[in-house]
């Protein structure tokens, strides 16, 4: 983060701290209940993660020609793979024959990839390599056979793609340049992958990013966990086009004594990029966590989640271990349960609505966004 962003944020959580008040909407939002359980507003929903760059991987995970990983979470069979030029392609991870799939692996190293089916075999590029007893396919064009590419840009050590073939991928515009800035103040290109684990959970995916973008909750579900060492209902917000961030403060914070350097280790922030991916910087690592719709099922959702660190950094088991039963044991035994639960009594007719308030202007944010773009077709998205 840019020194005088620092500067600015220093002075407006000072001024909240001093007056006990936080970023604060114009007014309270009433958001659909069926926005979490309706089919058709999920339907429309799977449109648009198609048509936006979404992170597939970090591309620590494929160091070197040959080295793939697959990614199944969005429900689109997605193939990674390392090019001996050492830039990244991604194509669907579907033979060209007759559709099965082709690496079964998540990630590993290959030179060629072959179709367990009837042994289609497929170059790291994409291009068709073998087809077997190929004289009863004397009139396949092989050039035209080979894998389905999907449009991929690597940034900020982030492997992007969007989930249609022929579409276009600009991520830096698709961040917009403040935000782009940012990320790039932090070298995230530098970090790596320090362990990762997939997620499944029987909630919508709104629901399990819900939680990452206020801080008013912490005190009393977070109460026995983090909820001590972080300050409630102080989270300064702001958005970044379709984006935003919310910043969280620390209750180690002090307005004389965070300076300087100080200053990023007290506080943290959360990145919510649109659609699904949420960032969330800890003073010495990154937090990435990723939650797609299931399917047809508005109901469930899967992903994964990752600690990333700056490469280099000397590997100290135990401190990993610590953040990462921290980050584990808080969402698993705390945030999801509550997800889990407000998603099996959507439908009760208790309410048509759940109330979002002034002091959660990034739930708002995050929603209104979410609701505008699925109104919209894939095309004008795309077109952004």
């Amino acid at each position: 983060m840019r020194q005088a962003e620092q500067d600015r944020l220093k002075a407006e959580i000072d001024h909240y701290l001093e007056t006990s008040t936080t970023t604060m909407a114009e007014e309270e939002y009433l958001n659909p209940v069926g926005v979490y359980g309706d089919p058709d507003f999920a339907r429309r929903e799977r449109e648009l993660f198609r048509a936006v760059p979404v992170v597939i991987a970090h591309e620590s995970k494929i160091p070197n020609p040959g080295d793939f990983v697959t990614h199944d979470q969005s429900g689109v069979p997605v193939l990674v793979v390392r090019q001996e030029d050492g830039c990244v392609r991604a194509f669907f991870n579907l033979c060209r024959h007759r559709g099965a799939k082709l690496a079964l692996e998540d990630e590993g190293c290959a030179r060629r990839f072959t179709c367990i089916y009837h042994a289609w075999s497929f170059k790291p590029d994409g291009s068709l390599a073998g087809i077997p007893n190929d004289d009863g396919f004397r009139g396949v064009d092989r050039s035209a056979y080979g894998l389905t590419e999907l449009p991929c840009e690597v940034r900020h050590g982030m492997v992007w793609v969007v989930l249609t073939p022929g579409a276009s991928i600009d991520v830096a515009a698709h961040l917009g340049a403040e935000l782009d800035d940012e990320l790039t103040s932090f070298g995230l290109a530098g970090y790596q992958v320090e362990r990762e684990t997939e997620i499944a959970e029987q909630a919508n995916w709104k629901l399990l990013v819900d939680g990452f973008l206020e801080t008013y909750h912490l005190r009393f579900l977070h109460s026995d966990t983090v909820g001590p060492f972080i300050r409630s209902n102080c989270g300064p917000f702001k958005q970044f086009g379709l984006h935003g961030r919310m910043v969280i403060v620390r209750s180690r914070y002090d307005s004389e004594k965070s300076v300087g350097d100080r200053f990023l280790r007290d506080v943290g922030a959360v990145y919510q990029i649109f659609p699904n991916t949420v960032l969330v910087w800890q003073s010495t690592h990154f937090e990435r966590w990723a939650m797609f719709p299931d399917g047809d099922d508005p109901g469930r959702c899967k992903g994964y989640t990752s600690i990333l660190a700056p490469q280099g950094q000397e590997s100290d088991t135990r401190l990993w271990d610590t953040n990462w039963k921290i980050l584990l044991d808080t969402v698993q035994q705390e945030d999801w349960p509550v997800a889990r639960a407000t998603q099996a009594g959507l439908f009760a007719g208790a309410q048509d609505t759940f109330v979002f308030g002034r002091n959660e202007p990034g739930l708002q944010h995050f929603h209104k966004t979410v609701q505008r773009l699925a109104d919209e077709t894939p095309v004008a998205i795309s077109a952004r």
